[in-house]
This record gives structure tokens, C-alpha cells and sequence, in this order.
């Protein structure tokens, strides 16, 4: 699975960019977005960069003012399991 550092820079920027405007390590963003991959991949499912980004910087804005902030990795499990993800393609 590639890092968001080993991105291209476009897609490697947008992350850093959304990353700074959250309480969340880039740890964290990195699980969160590995994890996802992993359970679109076991869904039979696919998404672009952009939708991956997206769908983890709503997890990430869903609990913005939760102190102390959940597990990030785990809201966005939570949040799969029960809305999915609207962008996702079946493979």
C-alpha cells in the first residue's frame, strides 16, 4: 500500500493541507486512511484518492469538537459499517 507521503505531490499536498486543519497526527490519518483502503478492498469496492480523502477528512470533521477525540481509526470503521462509502465503485 503506498504513504501518503509516497503520493504524487498534488494528492500528497491535498492530504497534508486537510491534515493541518485537524487535531489528528498524521499517524493517525495514515491508519485511518490504510484502513479504509483495506475495507473498500475487502468489499470488493474502489475509490479515487480525492473520495479516500474526503470521506476520512468527514470522519475526522464528524468528531472535531469530541473531547477527548475518539480513536480515529475506529470512527471511521464505525462510520463505514454503518453509511458505507457513496463513492466507492465495485471492482
Amino acid at each position: 500500500m503506498i504513504l501518503i507521503s509516497k503520493l504524487p505531490p498534488n494528492e500528497r499536498d491535498a492530504w497534508y493541507e486537510c491534515m493541518i486543519n485537524h487535531a489528528y497526527e498524521a499517524e493517525d490519518w495514515e491508519n485511518a486512511r490504510q484502513l479504509l483502503v483495506r475495507l473498500l478492498k475487502k468489499d470488493k469496492k474502489r475509490a479515487d484518492e480525492m473520495a479516500i480523502l474526503s470521506y476520512v477528512s468527514c470522519c475526522a470533521e464528524a468528531v472535531s469538537a469530541t473531547l477527548p477525540l475518539p480513536d480515529f481509526s475506529s470512527t471511521l470503521e464505525d462510520f463505514y459499517l454503518r453509511y458505507g462509502m457513496e463513492s466507492a465503485e465495485n471492482i
